[in-house]
């Protein structure tokens, strides 16, 4: 046995299928990513419509069923439809239904291979980055790069797009966006004008599908801070013109969407006072983190803690106060370029949903506005750990650690979807998440009478 062991034809072989694996890198990983995804959300094939929760009319609708018809395609891409504009994702409807009609089964499948696009996306996006910078060891680029968007891949947090019809335009607008990521950094190396205007082309067929990519322009100030561009150059700042007019535009056709039903910024319905937006924005930036690191308490629904008009709950109070001084106290941490580059992309893409601008919100905060956001701190997560394999300080345990917080991720997000299969299913679970919150106020309150 051990003659056969130590022979050269295994050694060869072995060296063999190393050499297989270090050139294949990039292929396998996609692999791995590719699989790993489609295993996590495999119970999501399965689902049905959710009937009695924005499935009935966000995708069942007129606009799906009139196909692919002159009067409907004008429709689709001029008229507001309950406070939204969003034509690139009622085209995803109309397409699916004219191909399979109302078959939950393939809008459904639309979902996880939009996921599986954006996490392969995403691993190739963060590959580039770290290689333009030239600031990172070929291990480095492939394990942080690999990591990040694995743990995109396997976080319950990213449910609720991926699970949910209703959401798809989460993953269709993140899809657009991605890549116009990806043309900006190749424009920031080719200045060539054929890269830009492509990055323009995805910027607008993403905020076709969603609103949240608003924040394209200021992202792409990020990436130039990322990458060492100077920004004392003019023509740093002369190139970002076009791309935050059309933010700009952008951000008055959400306005004006919203405010044709009578909700959001410019319609005269009563508003949360400004004080309180900036408590609430404090609170869901918190709870975003959180979640981002430690995915408990997940739900559909996270009402307001008050209604318009009424007092902020004490305790919300001191969320403000944990965010200046978690701010002020480590900002030597904060302000170490990977760290910063981390924290601020995470902070940008949370930009329109923290209250700070009113919008036409029903939840304090919501698991599908963190998708793009939370790769943030996805990166930052990534980073560390390939810093501390870097030092060589401790390697299988932190490698040990690392799998077992993927594999409970992704155990946790195979389960958490399952909660999506139908409207019955998913009011269940909120109606055991209100009775376990009612048991937990009773008892505090009935604790602090004794």
């Amino acid at each position: 046995m051990d003659k056969i062991l130590n022979s050269p034809d295994l050694a060869n072989q072995r060296f063999d299928l190393w050499k297989f694996i270090s050139s294949n890198q990039i292929g396998l990983s996609t692999l791995s990513l590719v699989s790993i995804a489609f295993l996590v959300y495999l119970p999501v094939f399965s689902h049905q419509f959710q009937m009695e929760w924005d499935d009935q009319w966000v995708a069942i609708n007129v606009y799906t069923e009139n196909g692919f018809k002159g009067y409907n395609l004008w429709a689709i891409l001029t008229e507001f439809y309950h406070g939204q504009y969003a034509p690139i994702n009622q085209l995803s409807y109309t397409l699916l239904y004219s191909a399979f009609g109302y078959n939950p089964f393939w809008f459904h499948a639309l979902g996880v291979t939009l996921h599986i696009s954006n996490v392969v996306l995403v691993y190739f996006l963060i590959r580039k980055l770290l290689i333009q910078t030239d600031n990172f060891k070929a291990t480095s680029v492939q394990r942080i790069s690999f990591v990040t968007a694995l743990i995109m891949a396997v976080h319950p947090f990213l449910v609720e797009p991926v699970a949910w019809v209703a959401a798809s335009k989460i993953l269709i607008y993140s899809f657009f966006y991605f890549i116009a990521l990806s043309y900006y950094l190749s424009y920031t190396q080719s200045k060539s004008l054929k890269h830009f205007m492509l990055v323009l082309l995805f910027f607008l067929l993403s905020f076709g599908a969603k609103e949240q990519a608003v924040t394209l322009p200021v992202c792409a100030l990020l990436f130039d801070y990322a990458v060492g561009r100077s920004f004392k150059s003019k023509w740093l700042w002369i190139e970002k013109i076009p791309l935050f007019l059309m933010s700009f535009l952008f951000g008055m056709i959400t306005l004006l969407s919203q405010g044709a039903d009578s909700v959001g910024l410019l319609s005269e319905i009563p508003q949360y006072p400004f004080y309180q937006n900036l408590i609430f924005a404090s609170y869901s930036i918190t709870e975003y983190l959180v979640k981002c690191l430690v995915p408990v308490k997940l739900s559909y629904l996270y009402i307001f803690p008050n209604d318009i008009g009424q007092p902020v709950p004490l305790r919300f109070w001191m969320y403000p106060v944990i965010v200046v001084l978690i701010t002020t106290t480590l900002w030597n941490f904060w302000k170490q370029r990977w760290i910063f580059f981390s924290i601020s992309f995470f902070i940008i893409h949370l930009g329109v949903a923290l209250h700070i601008i009113p919008l036409s919100r029903y939840a304090i905060v919501a698991d599908r506005y963190a998708y793009v956001a939370s790769i943030g701190i996805f990166f930052l997560l990534a980073y560390f750990l390939d810093k501390i394999l870097e030092s060589r300080t401790y390697p299988k345990v932190s490698i040990a650690i690392s799998f077992i917080y993927i594999l409970v991720l992704g155990l946790y997000a195979n389960q958490h979807s399952k909660i999506w299969h139908d409207s019955d299913l998913l009011k269940k679970e909120i109606q055991d998440q209100l009775e376990k919150r009612n048991k937990f106020q009773n008892k505090t309150h009935q604790d602090g009478i004794k």
